[in-house]
Order: structure tokens, then sequence, then C-alpha cells
């Protein structure tokens, strides 16, 4: 009882500073502070599925970030799957641009042993970040390091 009432403290207060992070910090150092050491497996004990849930029903309602859920979504549950020791992987891809010439369309998700924990793109994406690298498999298509990749905000996420 007190673990889930941890738990779920936890994660509403980073889903709270999630939206500051994103708009003060570059895409390395976000990626940094959401990554967890390895030996750091504070919520072991909990399955994904019901971790996934807890991100999902906690976003239900943005207030902010709207257009962007998916990275916060991703950035969230990336974080507490790496807390309870789940080998996450966070993927950002770009949809070929449309022939209105706007900015480029992103998409952010988590996969769990290459199976999506989250909503995956829907229809064809270039792969532009794995992270962590070294846990991606092969198939990931092509990365960029977090210092090479655009910031968050230079990409129009659609979720």
């Amino acid at each position: 009882m007190a673990r889930d009432l941890l738990l779920r403290a936890h994660l509403w207060t980073m889903a709270a500073i999630i939206p500051l992070l994103v708009r003060f910090l570059g895409l390395k150092q976000l990626l940094f502070l959401m990554t967890p050491p390895r030996r750091c497996r504070l919520y072991g004990s909990v399955a994904p599925e019901r971790l996934a849930a807890l991100v999902r029903r906690r976003l239900e309602r943005p207030r902010v970030m709207k257009r962007r859920k998916c990275l916060r979504e991703g950035l969230l549950l990336f974080h507490f799957l790496r807390l309870a020791g789940q080998p996450a992987v966070l993927r950002i891809g770009v949809f070929p641009p449309g022939p209105d010439g706007a900015r480029n369309h992103a998409h952010c998700w988590i996969t769990l042993h290459d199976a999506a924990l989250s909503a995956p793109p829907q229809g064809e994406v270039a792969v532009l970040l794995v992270h962590p690298r070294e846990e991606a498999s092969p198939s990931g298509g092509r990365t960029t390091s977090g210092s090479d990749a655009p910031a968050c905000r230079d990409l129009n996420f659609v979720s």
C-alpha cells in the first residue's frame, strides 16, 4: 500500500516537471536525467504493463504538452520502466514531409524486448534516435546520438 502510494506520487511529480525539462534542456541532457543507473530498481516488483497503465491514466487529459503527448508519455514511461529494472528503449522517429512543406512531424514511443509498450507510429517513419543504443535491436533503423539529434522543441511531435 505505501509502495503504491510512493509510486503514484513519484509518477505524478515526474509528469508535472517533464514539460519544464523539455522546455529548458537539450535532448542529450534530458535523456541523461531520465535514465536512472542500471543498479537502481526502485520499482522492480511492479509489472511493466501496470507501469504503462499508470502512466497512461496520469496523462489522460494533458493540460500542457497537448501536441507532444507521445514525448511526455514516452519519457515518463521510459523513466519508470528503467526504475523497475526493465531494458526499455526510447525511440523517436520522423514522418516523411508532407506535400505542404510544413515542419517535420515526429513520434516518440517505448519498446520493451522489441515490443511497443506505448503507441507505435502509424505509417512509415524514419527512426531518428534510439536510446540507449546498447539495448536497441539491430533492426531499429538509422540512429543518431543524443548530441547530434535536434532539440525536442525543434520537432513537431504528434500523438
